[in-house]
Order: C-alpha cells, then sequence, then structure tokens
C-alpha cells in the first residue's frame, strides 16, 4: 500500500488478500474477501522478497 501523500510502498502495510466470487445466474458476486496482514514473524527477507514484488507489479502498470 502507497499512503496518501507518499511516493513509495509502505512494507509495515504490506498484507495478502483473499477474494472469492461465485457467479450467480449471469452475475459474479463476491462470497468472500479477507485481508491479512503479511507480518512474516522474524523472516525480514520475505518482507523484502514481498515489497519488492509489489513495487515490480505497481511500475508494469
Amino acid at each position: 500500500m502507497i499512503p496518501p501523500e507518499e511516493q513509495t510502498i509502505n512494507p509495515d502495510l504490506n498484507a495478502h488478500q483473499t477474494l472469492i466470487a461465485s457467479k450467480q445466474g449471469t452475475d459474479w458476486k463476491i462470497a468472500l474477501f479477507q485481508n491479512t496482514p503479511a507480518q512474516f514473524h522474524g523472516r525480514p527477507e520475505l518482507v523484502d522478497e514481498m515489497t519488492n514484488e509489489l513495487k515490480g507489479l505497481i511500475l508494469s502498470l
């Protein structure tokens, strides 16, 4: 997440999102949305890896 008025990702705000959708007739409905902070407890290399991946995705937009 890039906080308002900031230019870069704040690794402390990294999160994993899960979305499950179901088709009802011709419509799609959100059945579940989960937002979980990406804490990685004691593995700072995983925080860096996720942050770099997210930066790459932003640059490709």
